[in-house]
């Protein structure tokens, strides 16, 4: 199972680490943009 990553199986792999990655991303963005909205409201 650990040679299954370099086989056919690497760019399914690699799609899911990019696909969570802009999840993760995207979701810093929106809590940064909604605490920057909560601080300017003070």
């Amino acid at each position: 199972m650990m040679g299954y990553g370099y086989g056919g199986g690497t760019s399914g792999f690699a799609l899911l680490a990019l696909l969570t990655w802009i999840a993760v991303l995207a979701d810093l963005v929106l809590l940064g943009i909604w605490l920057w909205k909560q601080v300017s409201k003070k």
